[in-house]
């Protein structure tokens, strides 16, 4: 597993650089974008070009990391039948290790929290940095002048927020159920 942490690791490294760099690149290309603006729309564009380009150029630089990480949670369950991959999957994400302790399936469950642990931040990570990219092309729309566009980016805008926090909330949950069925294994 510790090839995976290393994969992991360095990519959160590296898609901060990428991210930062991305963002002032785009806040940058916003300025240009500005000219000619009031001050609030000026801002938003800038924000939001900077928004658009470093998240989605960190999603891209997460999305490499994470198909190299896929591996870690498809491997522990590829010849388990559906029903045993369901139980592990249940399992792992209720943080309730799998009885009999011993037992081929617990093992494996306990590979796949393993890969889980690394994986899935990466995910979220991708996934926030993925939104945060589409959000901020329609973060200038918000004020503008027609009625219709304007409505649209606000209700597209808070619809990616929900939905980002209510996948956010699913993410975090899954992984601190690894987290506890990691612990509640290696206390065994």
């Amino acid at each position: 597993m510790g090839d995976y942490e290393d994969i992991a690791r360095r990519a959160w490294r590296r898609t901060t650089w990428i991210a930062i760099g991305g963002f002032v690149v785009g806040a940058i290309v916003g300025v240009f974008l500005a000219n000619g603006e009031s001050a609030l729309r000026s801002l938003l564009i800038i924000v939001g070009v900077g928004l658009s380009i470093g998240g989605l150029s960190g999603a891209v630089s997460l999305f490499t990391s994470a198909s190299r990480l896929t591996p870690s949670m498809q491997w522990p369950v590829r010849e388990l039948d559906r029903p045993d991959r369901r139980k592990v999957r249940r399992a792992v994400y209720s943080g309730q290790p799998i009885e009999p302790t011993g037992s081929d399936v617990a093992h494996r469950a306990a590979d796949w929290a393993r890969g889980a642990v690394v994986t899935l931040p990466v995910n979220l990570g991708q996934f926030l940095l993925l939104y945060l990219g589409i959000g901020g092309a329609q973060l200038p729309n918000i004020i503008n002048d027609d009625p219709w566009a304007s409505g649209f980016a606000r209700i597209f805008f808070g619809a990616l927020v929900l939905v980002a926090i209510g996948l956010s909330v699913s993410f975090v949950r899954n992984i601190r159920g690894a987290r506890r069925y990691l612990a509640a294994v290696g206390s065994r």
